[in-house]
């Protein structure tokens, strides 16, 4: 069973160690410190900080943290609204032992912040926070279904980069986490600027490594060059202004950071199978 909690006050828990969605509305600034099993972190509006090891992580709207079970120390701020999900032991075990019954991955998660369009789990919590807040009953009916498929993405991310870091044999864990943080800061950067002219110089300078360095870190651990993710997320960008916007095909090239529509269509069609004016097209006739 999943518990579903709303908190707009200053909570008075000691411990949160079986599964739970805690949704908290902040009217004020705020500090707890509570005993936590696994959990996943989601800033809808605001910010907060984790201090976790005598350090402190700020999350910011949009942004995600996975923490490893233990102690947490939490600042809020006056305006936050976030989601906690408290994954139990339990539930991990048995997600974990169905997926992977003959694997030993470690689960020791880099409690590191992402932007929610980085990864499926923020595809995910997009499609969580949604339901939420617009059909708020449907999510009740939902919320265990929900809460599952998070905790699987969640697991499958980090067995996924578990086995690249395997292949790479990348043993120590502030190894691991330095690599994991240089590919999602480039993630980051190429989302925030995927409509600029973007290359790898602008990359490793934005990262502070070198060229070739984060080439190969990158392509080992996601499986595409830098250059590739980057032409991914203008094309996920392009197909979205597609679906729901009236720009003209060369506006929407142009705004997702393709040189000329010809490129844009050859390229677009490589990847969908389909023209992009076939796409909307497409689209629009299944909507009418």
């Amino acid at each position: 069973m999943v518990e579903f909690k709303k908190v707009t006050k200053l909570p008075n828990f000691s411990h949160q160690l079986d599964n739970k969605i805690l949704y908290s509305e902040h009217n004020e600034d705020i500090e707890v410190n509570y005993k936590s099993t696994y959990t996943l972190k989601y800033v809808i509006e605001g910010s907060k900080c984790y201090n976790l090891n005598n350090k402190d992580i700020h999350v910011s709207s949009g942004q995600y943290l996975i923490l490893n079970d233990n102690n947490i120390n939490t600042k809020a701020f006056q305006g936050t609204k976030g989601f906690s999900l408290f994954l139990s032991h339990q539930l991990i075990s048995e997600i974990y032992n169905n997926l992977y019954s003959s694997s030993n991955y470690s689960l020791d998660f880099f409690e590191f912040p992402q932007s929610s369009y980085n990864s499926e789990v923020g595809n995910q919590l997009y499609k969580t926070i949604f339901l939420f807040n617009n059909n708020p009953s449907v999510f009740k009916l939902q919320m265990h279904d929900l809460f599952i498929k998070l905790s699987e993405v969640v697991i499958k991310e980090q067995v996924d980069l578990e086995k690249r870091f395997s292949e790479l044999k990348i043993i120590k864990y502030n190894t691991k986490k330095e690599i994991f943080k240089h590919v999602i800061s480039t993630k980051e950067f190429i989302n925030d600027n995927f409509n600029l002219k973007v290359t790898l110089e602008k990359l490793s300078t934005s990262i502070g490594v070198s060229k070739y360095y984060l080439h190969r870190l990158f392509s080992e651990v996601t499986g595409n060059t830098p250059l590739e993710y980057l032409t991914f997320v203008r094309l996920k960008n392009a197909q979205q202004q597609l679906e729901h916007s009236k720009k003209s095909v060369f506006e929407i090239a142009i705004d997702c950071g393709f040189d000329n529509t010809p490129y844009f269509s050859n390229i677009f069609k490589s990847y969908f199978g389909i023209s992009p004016t076939t796409y909307r097209k497409n689209k629009i006739s299944k909507i009418l």
